[in-house]
C-alpha cells in the first residue's frame, strides 16, 4: 500500500531579535497566495504563533516557538507537507519532494526579509499542526552544541537536497497510484443512492385543492403557489403551509382584529 510523503520542515534560528512582526508576515503570504494560487486556498490559526495555509493537496505551516532554544533569540519554523484535510488519495499525489520544493521557496522568501543565522532542515511523517512544531522546537540542540559541530547544518541541509545527497533513480520503488476512477466505479456499484421520496397520489392531488383554494380566497397567495410548483416541483407542504397562514389571516380580517395585529407588529 502506499503510504504518504513526508512533510519538509526548516527551523529558522536568529541569534538577535529580528523584531518580526508575525501577524503581518502571515497577512503578506496570504496576500501572496489570493494573488497566486488559482485554485484557492484556506487560512487557519492553532494558535496565535501557529498558522498555516491548505493550497490544493498541500499545506503550508509557519510557527514562531516561544521560548526559543537555548541561546537563540527567536526560532521560526516552516513546513510543507500534505494537508490533513482532504482525503488519502488526494494526499498521495504530492510527493516528498514537492514539500521540499514548496517550503524551500516559502524559506527564500522569508529570507529576503529576515535573514536567519541557521537553518535546521528536518522531514517527518506526523501531521503538520501545532504539536509537531512544539516537539521538533524543543529537540533543537543548544547554539553551543550545534557551533561546536559545524556538519550538523552541513548534514541537515544535504538531508534536504535530494540531487545533494545522491539518491539514485531506483532508490525508492515505485508503486503505482491507485486507479481512482476504478475506486469510483466500485463505490458506486456498491453504495447507489437513494431516490428522493415522491408524495403519493393523494397527497400531490390534496395540494393541488390548496392551491386552487388559495387562488379562490387570496388570488395572488394562489398564483404564487401555482408558479413555484410549475418553476421548482409541486410541494403540497408549502401549499397547506400557505393555506393555513391565508385562512388566518382572514379570520383575523373578518373579526376586526387585523388593524391590531398589523399595530402590534
Amino acid at each position: 500500500m502506499r503510504g504518504l510523503p513526508n512533510s519538509a520542515i526548516a527551523q529558522l534560528l536568529f541569534v538577535e531579535e529580528p523584531f518580526m512582526n508575525f501577524a503581518r508576515l502571515v497577512g503578506e503570504i496570504d496576500l501572496h497566495l489570493a494573488k497566486c494560487a488559482q485554485s484557492g486556498h484556506r487560512l487557519g490559526w492553532d494558535c496565535e504563533d501557529v498558522a498555516w495555509f491548505d493550497v490544493g493537496v498541500c499545506r503550508l505551516l509557519i510557527a514562531r516557538a516561544d521560548p526559543a532554544p537555548a541561546g537563540y533569540a527567536l526560532c521560526l519554523t516552516i513546513a510543507a507537507g500534505p494537508s490533513p484535510h482532504r482525503s488519502f488519495e488526494d494526499r498521495c499525489t504530492l510527493s516528498t519532494s514537492d514539500s521540499h520544493r514548496f517550503c524551500r521557496s516559502l524559506v527564500d522568501s522569508v529570507q529576503r526579509l529576515y535573514a536567519a543565522d541557521t537553518i535546521l532542515w528536518q522531514e517527518s511523517s506526523a501531521p503538520l499542526d501545532a504539536d509537531l512544531i512544539d516537539v521538533m522546537a524543543e529537540l533543537i540542540p543548544a547554539r553551543a552544541e550545534i557551533d561546536a559541530d559545524p556538519v550538523f547544518v552541513s548534514e541537515a541541509e544535504i538531508l534536504a537536497d535530494p540531487v545533494a545527497r545522491g539518491e539514485v533513480a531506483n532508490d525508492y520503488p515505485h508503486i503505482p497510484a491507485p486507479d481512482i476512477q476504478a475506486l469510483r466505479r466500485i463505490r458506486d456499484i456498491l453504495y447507489t443512492p437513494d431516490e428522493p421520496q415522491q408524495p403519493s397520489r393523494e397527497v400531490r392531488m390534496a395540494g393541488k385543492a390548496f392551491t386552487c383554494t388559495l387562488m379562490v380566497v387570496n388570488l395572488p397567495v394562489g398564483i404564487a403557489v401555482m408558479a413555484h410548483g410549475m418553476l421548482r416541483g409541486e410541494s403540497p407542504r408549502l401549499a397547506a403551509r400557505a393555506m393555513a397562514l391565508t385562512g388566518t389571516a382572514v379570520g383575523l380580517w373578518h373579526a376586526g382584529l387585523a388593524a391590531g395585529m398589523a399595530a402590534f407588529l
